[in-house]
């Protein structure tokens, strides 16, 4: 905002604006608007958006930003397209197919000169007017020509509109002719008004030229415009198609009479304030004389940016290069304009001579807008705190019985649209207003007692909804794209690839034996209570309880259902640590996990009375056999080699390939890993720091090399004793070498 200074100008088309907006708020509250009203309103919008860019134009130094103000500005030619449609429309529609083509005809145009208005602006750079204080584009009048001609025809079509209502009025009734003729006098006054917006455009058209001032301009378009708006108002409210009230043309008159007034008295007093700054100005060059003439220019006031004497540079009190004018021009009586070749920098600068040498002594231009501007701000607030006085305390002065019973029951409605019903209106008058706000006391008041009613059912089936979520997962749902349970359908079903996780406590049976049953399920549910919230943590859910085994889905990728199989295998220590402390079982729980990702159909199956959700696929299958591996291999955690290529980071986990297999009901062979994370740490480093001779044992029994892998696991025997991996390879050594190798071997053995 440093580039945004005030000027006479920006409030004069502030005012104009201001009154633009106001009489827009009243034509967007017509409800169902004719024709002709929504054509003006269209066109009412686009000038104000004129104006608005104006003052941005006349208050701006940023020459980018002011480029882009004239853009927005200049879309007036498509506004004014919508009044020529006003004219067709108002007060009867009877040029029906001429107002379509001329529609469509002068819409095209003013694309057209619209999009070569921006190309002609993107080659110019913008020339700065003193005297209007605005940056321009001198030459780019094609926009204002399009726009005089449409205001002609506008004129045109108005003044034909009125021909056609005299030549009507001697077939009407007595009552219908009293309208028509206030119809047409409305036509003409509309018209002498609309003459005024073709002389303040053809006045823009001249100064684009350079045949007119921009000063003058800005009059035109402040103080001309704000009676033409003014008298546009006050005719059309007396006119208008739909009802207007008292109150609105009071409101409208009143605003506009002050902003009006406002603007003429803004204009004086800035315009004193413009010729008091350049006369104070003046007087300190004179009360500096004998510094200039001594060469004393240290002395100088402060705010002196340059001076010049006798054709040399004696003073430069601004950063860049030398002073350098790119053009010089009379602004002010004995006053000149200087603009910089080197930046968009401006200055002011007084002439005088000093014994016989003639002295220039420059000030920055932007100094002077900041003067302006010191005093426009006040008058700016001045133009809206009058403008809300007018707005807020006129209504309330004159309607204050009538307005203040309908404020409050706007309130009360403003309350329950925000959702809040605990609210009772006093009733202050006893006709009309009183009865309705009575009616909306207990409207409220019943509304108040349902949404109690529909707040306890909403509680409750929402205890419901999570009820049913702990027997159908809420991710089950989600993935078969239902909102609730109630949504889901038997059959329903998707394909998704997944990584499923089975779990299963070892030697189960055996544990339970010595327990009631009310001890078994207590130490199931012990058990899952620390395992549910493991498989939740990391993404997955779990998809169904099998006595004490586990099957989990993990839609996010099998990284995650490593992890949840290593803290698993961490928590079955803690549980047991935790049921030795409190001496609920000496039995020790180990649990094995088997993983597989691969293809599944996800979806419910049953009958319609009964049906579960569930996943059905092969993939399931396999992850259930390589859980039941790990009670062979004496493994904590087994994944097939499909998890393994599935796997965003590989490198974090420590994995020992083990074996290729081929499980009950598969042709297939399947090459399964060990997961050595989550086990004990001396089992673990052990395996480990065999993993590379391990590996070399397994090459050579898959290379059919059964007498060195058998030397091979022997040795690996005598270092890790406990690895029961070892004990299958050596029986299965030992059975080839002695029986032979069974007919097309490859490499996997069938369990």
């Amino acid at each position: 905002m440093t580039q945004l200074l005030l000027t006479p100008f920006s409030l004069s088309v502030l005012n104009v604006a201001v009154l633009l907006t106001v009489l827009i708020g009243f034509l967007l509250r017509i409800p169902d608007k004719q024709p002709a009203t929504r054509n003006l309103l269209t066109f009412l919008l686009g000038a104000d958006l004129v104006f608005l860019a104006f003052f941005y134009i006349f208050s701006s130094l940023d020459p980018q930003g002011v480029r882009l103000a004239w853009w927005v500005l200049h879309a007036v030619v498509f506004a004014i397209v919508f009044l020529v449609q006003f004219a067709y429309h108002y007060p009867r529609t009877v040029f029906v197919t001429e107002a379509r083509h001329v529609f469509r005809l002068s819409l095209l145009l003013s694309l057209a000169v619209y999009l070569f208005y921006l190309y002609h602006t993107t080659l110019l750079h913008p020339h700065f007017d003193p005297n209007g204080g605005l940056f321009t584009y001198p030459g780019t009048h094609e926009i204002g020509i399009l726009v005089v001609l449409e205001l002609l025809w506008t004129l045109l079509v108005l003044g034909r509109q009125a021909k056609n209502l005299k030549a009507q009025i001697a077939h009407e009734s007595p009552d219908a002719q009293l309208l028509t003729r206030s119809q047409i006098s409305a036509l003409h006054k509309l018209s002498l008004i609309l003459l005024s917006p073709v002389v303040l455009v053809a006045f823009i058209v001249l100064a684009y030229l350079g045949q007119a001032s921009w000063g003058i301009v800005g009059h035109l378009l402040g103080s001309g415009l704000m009676v033409f708006v003014l008298l546009f108002t006050v005719v059309y409210l007396n006119n208008a198609l739909e009802p207007s009230t008292l109150q609105v043309k009071m409101l409208g008159i009143s605003l506009g009479l002050i902003l009006v007034l406002l603007g003429f008295a803004s204009a004086i007093t800035l315009d004193i304030y413009q010729r008091g700054y350049l006369s104070l100005k003046q007087a300190e060059i004179e009360q500096s004389r004998e510094e200039l003439r001594r060469g004393d220019t240290e002395a100088l006031p402060a705010d002196i940016a340059y001076v010049i004497g006798n054709g040399r540079l004696l003073l430069q009190r601004m950063a860049g290069d030398p002073l350098q004018p790119a053009s010089t021009r009379e602004w002010q009586s004995g006053w000149r304009f200087q603009q910089l070749d080197a930046a968009e920098r401006f200055y002011i600068s007084y002439r005088t001579t000093i014994t016989g040498e003639e002295y220039e002594v420059g000030y920055r231009y932007r100094d002077y807008r900041v003067y302006l501007d010191n005093m426009a701000r006040p008058l700016l607030y001045i133009i809206l705190l009058a403008t809300l006085l007018v707005v807020i305390v006129f209504p309330l002065f004159f309607r204050l019985s009538l307005f203040a019973p309908l404020q409050r029951l706007l309130r009360g409605v403003g309350s329950i649209e925000r959702g809040n019903l605990d609210i009772n209106i006093p009733i202050s008058v006893h006709d009309e207003i009183g009865g309705l706000t009575h009616a909306f006391n207990t409207m409220t008041g019943s509304i108040r007692q349902a949404r109690e009613k529909l707040h306890i059912a909403y509680n409750h089936q929402l205890d419901l909804t999570e009820a049913y979520s702990r027997f159908v997962p809420q991710e089950i749902l989600s993935t078969l794209n239902k909102q609730s349970i109630i949504e889901l359908g038997l059959g329903d079903n998707v394909r998704r690839e997944m990584t499923i996780l089975f779990s299963d406590i070892r030697s189960f049976t055996t544990i339970s034996e010595n327990m009631t049953p009310e001890q078994v399920f207590s130490f199931i549910n012990s058990y899952l209570r620390d395992v549910g919230p493991i498989i939740r943590r990391h993404g997955g859910y779990i998809d169904k309880y099998i006595g004490d085994a586990v099957m989990a889905l993990f839609p996010n990728g099998p990284d995650a259902a490593l992890d949840a199989a290593i803290e698993m295998q961490q928590q079955a220590h803690h549980f047991n640590h935790r049921r030795d402390t409190q001496a609920m079982s000496s039995a020790e729980i180990r649990i094995g996990v088997g993983i597989h990702t691969g293809e599944l159909m996800l979806g419910t199956i049953g009958e319609p009375q009964r049906m579960e959700g569930t996943v059905i696929s092969d993939a399931v299958n396999l992850a259930s056999r390589i859980e039941g591996l790990t009670k062979i291999y004496n493994a904590p955690i087994l994944f097939s080699y499909a998890t393994f290529q599935r796997l965003a980071q590989p490198q974090r986990f420590n994995i020992r390939e083990l074996d290729r297999v081929r499980v009950k009901g598969k042709q297939q062979w399947v090459e399964i890993i060990e997961l050595l994370d989550g086990m004990e740490e001396t089992p673990r480093e052990r395996k480990l720091a065999l993993k590379e001779e391990f590996a070399r044992a397994v090459a050579a029994f898959q290379a059919e090399r059964f007498a060195e892998a058998q030397t091979l696991f022997q040795a690996l025997k005598q270092q890790d004793p406990t690895d029961v991996a070892l004990d299958v390879y050596l029986e299965r050594c030992a059975q080839f070498i002695e029986l032979g190798i069974p007919e097309g071997w490859d490499g996997a053995v069938k369990l």
